[in-house]
């Protein structure tokens, strides 16, 4: 299954509510543990705005007409001086307009029973008040003080802004004061000042006032005062030093007090917290007040909530690992709610400042300033950033690597292959409906690529072809192995037809399986595209597919980039870091011959590990500190140095091809090519133990990762990839001379791949990548169905057969050898 069985949500409020529906309406099994005795919200009210509705809309329709059912959509926004004169009227219809969605003015007891609704059947444990988690490597623990314990695949802390869940992951910390207490009601009140659907903040010296219409004859009302931290916290008056406090003020802001019993008078501190850089870690995260608790002045802290749950719920949907996904959601939300919370914090000490010259220019300010400006400012947080990130058109321009991809393979094939071994009965027919139905959800398996005459200026443009399927039947029991190698490394595709992916269906001889291959143009996927097309043809095809949405049409990479990525200055500290590897003279895989492209040929060997060997070095990984990519490419240069007869001490540069999809908004599941290749160093001596060197290569390339210098690979591309195939001459003498594929790695975690399904057993899943021009040796690794599957893919005549044997043993036995 894509997406995790079952989430652990703690807190009822309105973030984990919403988390619920939303995970629900992603397919996504889900309880929520509640710490109170009983489902209540507080005696205030909200108001859910644009950004909010947008997010809620993508859960379907029911949950708006609720909420307009329930609440007061918002008419007319006001600010006025404390006596009631108007300071400046906002254009409410204008925006809405604009932002083509509401504001709605909600009581939160009305917002919480239509999300509770929402939710179903959710179940909802109450008085559950969790002590700590437990974070394994297949799931997450959740204990409480009755002793009560909660298991599932991920764990969202919405516990609120003293979050249990906050404290263990970051520790345990007083919220930061605001530096102003909070008054808050609501009550049935009719006045001539309050029209319905009208929104009047009274804005004073060190003091506000707020009045809005939430429908059914009620209104919402809050003041605010600027007091030291400790009475803010500690608030003793009660109405009638409200009363006091607001004598003077408009007459409908004395008549709401006092209209509101004493009791139904709500004192609130006004805290927020500093945005974190990071929420969470393993298969547990934060969401709403429990990761980004924030003054009142921008209205956003519910708003917040919702769209948290929402992203979250899409970012589980499809991912391969509920860990993965929980930081793809991170990614999405972490700047966004910072915004949110530092602009509170800005706002807050203007609304609330208590310096008299301050409140004159404060008032003239909002007063004069331009309407355009306003509604352009109050727009950003109200815009809810696309859930399925930028999309694109047929035709597109193919972008700088993309366009690389597709020349190199035009001098000498370039494709990435799938194979995944399936135990039973394959009916070819149920696979050519589970490949035509799969092409269907996937852009990129329906184009082709039209260029100029001359070769230039090539775009994806789309094509009705289906996709290829062929059948054989192997003798062998590596004959799938011999298609890759004999086949589909070497045979081309009609680029100009399309489509630019195919299949095979390897029979067994003796009738126990098949072996599904899936390959890929390197244009259109990467790796992790061809396992995820072959993980969901095996699921259709074993009637397992549940709902898998279509794939919008996607822009390039690179027009994905977060933002501060690319550009003159972050593209110079990445080829500098390269430059110091050759400065450093560091050795490379030296070919044998360098033959003219046309007479290239990828071609591939195969290792496994798996048993006791894999899960002792899996170990052993783990308590040196080093992931299994690092122990791969240090034993990969190990290889190349032993096969070179190097005695001493050396440096060697490997590159290391990685992937960034959890840094855009895409889907795991999505076809593309998301990685990128930069290189890094370590030193080999006979003398000094693998570990060593992994651990150099592990720092090396998490500082890189950090600095998204795999990104900015990608973006050289822009200044040095040729315009044609005729015109790619010296980008092959410069790839032969200095590029990074000399000897290049590719690991993936945890990608997606069941078991089971149906009636059949799946093993060997794994893939392998070509070469074409782009180097010599490309090994790729995944750890699947308890075997670590190493591929050592080579071009002939640079690398021999024979050589790439010697490579492929030398490097498992360094790493057994390490063990």
């Amino acid at each position: 299954m894509v997406g995790p069985a079952k989430v652990v949500v703690l807190g009822a409020g309105i973030g984990g509510l919403t988390a619920a529906v939303a995970l629900r309406h992603a397919g996504i099994g889900v309880e929520i543990y509640e710490a109170g005795p009983e489902l209540r919200a507080q005696g205030s009210a909200l108001s859910v705005q644009a950004n909010a509705i947008h997010a809620l809309r993508t859960l379907g329709p029911e949950l708006e007409r609720e909420l307009l059912t329930r609440g007061a959509r918002v008419e007319s926004f006001r600010f006025c001086r404390p006596d009631g004169k108007p300071l400046r009227e906002l254009p409410v219809r204008t925006q809405e307009a604009r932002l083509d969605a509401p504001s709605i003015a909600i009581h939160r007891a009305d917002l919480h029973a239509a999300l509770r609704a929402a939710a179903g059947d959710t179940p909802i444990h109450l008085d559950a008040r969790a002590t700590r988690f437990v974070d394994g490597p297949d799931h997450v623990r959740v204990e409480f003080a009755d002793g009560r314990v909660a298991e599932g695949d991920a764990l969202i802390g919405a516990d609120g802004i003293g979050s249990v869940v906050r404290a263990q992951l970051h520790g345990r910390a007083d919220p930061r004061p605001g530096g102003f207490v909070c008054w808050l009601a609501c009550i049935p009140f009719e006045h001539a000042a309050v029209r319905p659907g009208s929104s009047t903040h009274y804005w004073g010296t060190g003091m506000r006032f707020g009045l809005h219409d939430i429908g059914d004859g009620r209104v919402y009302w809050w003041g605010t005062k600027t007091l030291p931290a400790a009475e803010a916290a500690d608030w003793k008056g009660g109405k009638a030093e409200l009363l006091r406090l607001y004598a003077g003020w408009a007459p409908e802001v004395r008549a709401c007090i006092e209209q509101t019993d004493e009791d139904a008078i709500l004192a609130v501190p006004a805290q927020d917290r500093p945005p974190l850089t990071a929420w969470g870690r393993g298969r547990v995260t934060l969401l709403g007040d429990a990761a980004h608790p924030m003054l009142p002045a921008l209205a956003q802290g519910a708003n917040a909530a919702i769209e948290d749950a929402v992203v979250l719920a899409a970012a589980l949907r499809s991912a391969v690992d509920p860990a993965l996904g929980l930081r793809r959601y991170e990614r999405a939300r972490i700047e966004r709610s910072a915004m949110f919370v530092d602009g509170s914090r800005a706002l807050s000490r203007i609304e609330q400042t208590t310096g008299g010259t301050l409140v004159a220019l404060r008032n003239t300010y909002f007063r004069l300033a331009p309407t355009e400006f306003f509604l352009r400012e109050l727009s950003k947080p109200m815009t809810f950033p696309p859930l399925d990130g930028p999309v694109a058109e047929l035709p597109r321009a193919l972008t700088p690597a993309e366009r690389w991809h597709w020349i190199a393979d035009q001098l000498a094939p370039l494709h990435v292959v799938a194979r995944a071994r399936v135990h039973g009965t394959v009916e070819p027919a149920a696979l050519r409906a589970a490949l035509d139905e799969v092409q269907r959800r996937h852009p990129a398996l329906r184009v082709a690529v039209a260029a100029q005459p001359d070769g230039t200026e090539p775009e994806f443009v789309a094509v009705e072809r289906e996709i290829p399927l062929r059948e054989v039947t192997a003798a062998e029991p590596e004959g799938w192995l011999a298609e890759i190698d004999g086949t589909e490394l070497a045979e081309p595709f009609d680029t100009a037809a399309g489509p630019l992916a195919r299949a095979v269906l390897v029979h067994a001889a003796d009738g126990s399986g098949a072996d599904l291959l899936i390959t890929l143009h390197h244009a259109v996927g990467d790796g992790q595209s061809a396992l995820t097309v072959a993980e969901q043809v095996l699921r259709v095809a074993a009637g397992e597919a549940g709902e898998y949405p279509a794939a919008p049409v996607r822009p390039g990479a690179e027009q994905l980039f977060p933002d501060g990525v690319g550009g003159a200055k972050h593209l110079a500290s990445s080829v500098l870091r390269d430059q110091r590897a050759r400065f450093e003279r560091a050795k490379r895989l030296v070919p044998a011959e360098l033959a003219e492209p046309k007479l290239r040929r990828s071609r591939v060997v195969h290792r496994r590990i798996d048993g006791d060997r894999l899960e002792t070095l899996l170990a052993r990984c783990a308590e040196h500190g080093v992931g299994v990519r690092a122990a791969l490419a240090a034993a990969l240069i190990s290889a190349t140095a032993r096969d070179a007869g190097v005695e001493t001490a050396a440096t060697y540069a490997i590159g290391s091809l990685l992937g960034f999809r959890d840094q855009l908004p895409v889907s795991d599941a999505e076809v593309g090519v998301y990685q990128g290749l930069i290189s890094s160093t370590a030193e080999y001596a006979p003398w000094t133990p693998l570990w060593a060197a992994a651990a150099e290569l592990e720092g090396g390339l998490g500082t890189r990762l950090a600095d998204r210098d795999h990104l900015a690979a990608l973006e050289l591309l822009r200044l040095t990839a040729p315009k044609s195939a005729a015109k790619a001459g010296s980008a092959v003498t410069m790839m032969d001379k200095n590029g990074p594929g000399h000897l290049c790695l590719t690991y993936l975690e945890r990608p997606a791949f069941p078991d089971k399904l149906g009636a059949w057993r799946l093993s060997g899943a794994q893939f392998v990548a070509g070469m074409s021009v782009c180097g010599f040796v490309s090994a790729t690794a995944t750890v699947l169905h308890g075997e670590l599957s190493l591929n050592v893919g080579y071009v002939e005549p640079a690398v021999s057969a024979e050589r790439a044997e010697r490579l492929a043993d030398e490097t498992v036995r360094a790493l057994l050898g390490a063990l």
